[in-house]
């Protein structure tokens, strides 16, 4: 495990009055915490999880029991991961076993549990696949935490801030040399999904590719760029030779009085108290 310091419950005096969301991925776990009456308070990690672990439940395990204040009581729990295990379906297909077989159907190996994210405002939900064993830890470790996909969060922050304009959008968000990629129409989520990338051009090869699939025009439809500082200002430049808006994302302004460590936090964990 590589992290800056421990996460010791001498940190924080009263957690029922702090916040906990985790980011899981097969090689990291992100901490945000933070208080709900008390500005400047967000703590930030960024914990490594350890390769040589004999599976990556068991590296997860290790990194929050070698970090006792993730086990404190919490007002709320937020943990979410980062799987290419998900689908998403439209909200009249409400029926459970439906959505289960959907998603089965389309995961044809995967044995472990299936959650669903209902984005009600979007009408759609996120069929999410997760290990069995992974669940069973975090539903036994934490009060009745909020279980999410990644897309999740960013689905429903940049919807709300699509409502806005009449002109379709795309969000690009790039992280750990993935690209997360979000359009919606006037009215709906068109498309949603991750991709992985190398080169600064795989990632507009994606973008183009998705646009070029959604028929969205090049001189109107616009595009939001967030996420990684370095790569985000190697692609835009590129990206504004073809199309006519390209903007970043602003961050959040509700969310700078939490503390200055909230610019170095995964995006969609900083957005998440907006999703509520």
């Amino acid at each position: 495990m590589n992290q800056k310091e421990t996460l010791n419950k001498d940190l924080i005096n009263d957690p029922r009055l702090w916040r906990l969301a985790l980011r899981i991925d097969s090689k990291k776990m992100h901490v945000v915490l933070f208080c709900s009456v008390e500005d400047n308070s967000l703590i930030y990690r960024e914990i490594v999880l350890d390769s040589a672990a004999q599976s990556i439940q068991k590296a997860i395990e290790e990194a929050i029991y070698d970090n006792p204040l993730l086990l404190s009581d919490f007002a709320r729990v937020d943990c979410i991961i980062e799987t290419d295990k998900f689908t998403i379906i439209p909200s009249e297909i409400d029926n459970p076993d439906v959505q289960e077989k959907i998603f089965r159907e389309t995961f044809p190996s995967f044995e472990g549990n299936v959650l669903e994210n209902k984005l009600k405002e979007l009408e759609v939900s996120i069929m999410m696949g997760i290990d069995e064993e992974l669940v069973n830890f975090l539903r036994r470790t934490f009060n009745n935490p909020c279980i999410q996909h990644h897309l999740a969060p960013l689905c429903i922050y940049f919807n709300r801030k699509n409502r806005l304009g009449n002109a379709g959008k795309m969000y690009a968000h790039i992280h750990d040399n993935k690209l997360d990629l979000l359009v919606f129409g006037r009215d709906s989520l068109k498309f949603a999904n991750t991709f992985a990338f190398r080169e600064p051009l795989d990632a507009m090869y994606y973008i183009f590719a998705c646009r070029e699939m959604l028929h969205f025009d090049a001189s109107s439809d616009e595009l939001f760029v967030s996420g990684d500082n370095a790569m985000r200002e190697a692609i835009t430049p590129m990206l504004r030779e073809y199309l006519a808006y390209v903007m970043p994302v602003i961050f959040p302004a509700a969310m700078f009085k939490t503390g200055k460590d909230a610019l170095n936090a995964p995006f969609d964990l900083i957005v998440l108290p907006l999703c509520e």
